[in-house]
């Protein structure tokens, strides 16, 4: 793990990182340090579906706040929609979504937040399961 200082004496508190990897891989982060990310999260990681067994996309969406957050997760590319899920103060929740099964294993979901318009978190990429698979 790493970390970026985005603090207020470093552009006022306003940030907008993009990593990318291997694999379509790429994590966008955008946001004011002063506002919701502070106090909002959003991560992605790779385990079963408890309904399949097979590898899925989990969405874990924090808040350390004061107040509800709302966030909205949604599919940029692969399939359609979105969800809509709110979180308490000092609380989690998270969520799957079958990418392999439905997509061959590819994603593209964008996380933003409605008290914070410019707080967004992309996670795209593709779920590996030691399996051939089909491009995206």
């Amino acid at each position: 793990s790493d970390f970026f200082n985005c603090g207020t004496n470093y552009g006022a508190g306003k940030y907008d990182l993009t990593i990318v990897g291997p694999n379509r891989f790429l994590r966008r982060f955008t946001g004011d340090a002063t506002k919701a990310g502070k106090t909002c999260s959003a991560t992605a990681s790779y385990a079963a579906a408890p309904d399949t067994g097979k590898t899925a996309l989990w969405f874990k969406l924090g808040n350390t706040g004061t107040s509800a957050v709302t966030y909205t997760v949604t599919s940029n590319q692969y399939r359609t929609g979105s969800w809509t899920y709110t979180v308490q103060p000092g609380a989690t929740v998270s969520d799957y979504f079958n990418q392999v099964a439905l997509c061959n294993g590819w994603y593209d979901f964008t996380v933003t937040v409605s008290s914070d318009t410019t707080w967004s978190q992309r996670f795209t990429g593709h779920l590996e399961t030691g399996t051939p698979s089909t491009t995206g």
